[in-house]
């Protein structure tokens, strides 16, 4: 499974259309494993296209979270 992490300095970003990066992140469910990163750039701030990107980055296999 890959996860996307909105992060901004360094940190956990609370809002992912406002985030400088994702950390792209692919784990093993049953061993609980991290499997490796991926740093990249976030895309720009409109509507509708963080969520196009996302799917296109992640395989469409991404779990999301937003607070």
């Amino acid at each position: 499974m890959r996860i996307a992490i909105p992060v901004t300095q360094g940190r956990l970003s609370p809002h992912f259309g406002h985030c400088e990066t994702f950390a792209l992140v692919d784990v093993d469910l049953e061993d609980r494993t991290i499997l490796g990163q991926v740093d990249t750039a976030a895309p720009p701030h409109e509507p509708g296209v963080l969520p196009a990107w996302l799917a296109s980055e992640l395989d469409a296999g991404a779990n999301a979270c937003d607070h």
